[in-house]
């Protein structure tokens, strides 16, 4: 994962442009779950913004996983618009051993059959996210350490109050992902060595599978080929060769670590990796 740092007044901008009247129309549908106090539509309209958060998150990556995506609109159907807190209900996240015995712990889910019935369309509850990270490992869950406050409507200050264990990318409340987590070759690991942005680190890494090579591993695959190829670009950095192949090899490294990139996060810490080390590391 990584940042992609924008305002919500120039997210709701790219909103408007790409499908005028979208703000109107969600501010009037969370006015009437407003008043009917939960979550309750039969049809939804957040598909028309899908592709602002597929352009925005490095031109179709996923926000989860970093796995790059066709481009929009045939990338459409392969993307979902994922709501980072669940719209209509919450479902409890059973914490696996590994975590348990780390002390990591869980706030218990609400007795309610209701999920965040005012987030439904806040531009900043919305990302994309490829089938695998939505559908099959996000579904409903929401694991957070504080206290969960449902009827809350602004993003931000519900980061503060509910200290959600997932890391959101998008906007500029949350911590930049590669600030919690980083990359040792292809695998993810914790930042900091103690407290709760290590706990955030790991539940993030083990709730997606960032880190299981057997049932994510296509993205092993793809982070390795992406190391495969770096590697050869920046020992020409360092080793002598002439400033015409050091350019060349300097537009390439620029190019698998850009946030356009596929796994930019992975790109980057092997690249940092590198530069503090300057030796192989195979």
């Amino acid at each position: 994962m990584i940042a992609y740092r924008i305002k919500q007044a120039e997210l709701e901008a790219l909103i408007e442009a790409e499908s005028p009247r979208w703000l109107k129309k969600a501010s009037t549908r969370t006015a009437g779950f407003r008043e009917r106090n939960c979550y309750d539509e039969s049809s939804t309209i957040w598909s028309y913004v899908k592709a602002v958060y597929m352009r925005l998150q490095g031109d179709c990556k996923c926000a989860y996983c970093e796995r790059k995506l066709e481009s929009t609109p045939l990338g459409k159907i392969e993307q979902d618009v994922e709501h980072f807190r669940p719209k209509s209900r919450i479902r409890a996240w059973t914490l696996p051993k590994s975590l348990k015995d780390q002390d990591i712990m869980v706030t218990a889910v609400p007795d309610e059959k209701r999920g965040y019935f005012l987030l439904p369309y806040h531009p900043l509850n919305y990302l994309a996210a490829c089938k695998p990270c939505n559908s099959l490992l996000k579904k409903d869950y929401f694991p957070i350490a504080g206290e969960y406050d449902l009827a809350g409507d602004d993003p931000a200050q519900l980061h503060i109050k509910e200290k959600p264990l997932l890391i959101y990318p998008i906007g500029d409340f949350d911590d930049a992902p590669e600030d919690l987590i980083r990359f040792y070759g292809v695998s993810p690991q914790a930042v900091a060595p103690n407290g709760f942005n290590r706990e955030r680190a790991l539940v993030t890494i083990e709730f997606f599978k960032l880190d299981d090579p057997t049932e994510r591993k296509h993205l092993f695959r793809e982070r390795a080929f992406i190391i495969v190829a770096l590697y050869p670009q920046l020992e020409k950095l360092v080793d002598g060769t002439m400033d015409r192949e050091k350019d060349d090899a300097q537009q390439l490294v620029d190019g698998f670590t850009s946030p356009k990139s596929a796994h930019t996060n992975c790109a980057r810490s092997f690249r940092d990796l590198f530069q503090r080390k300057f030796q192989p590391l195979f």
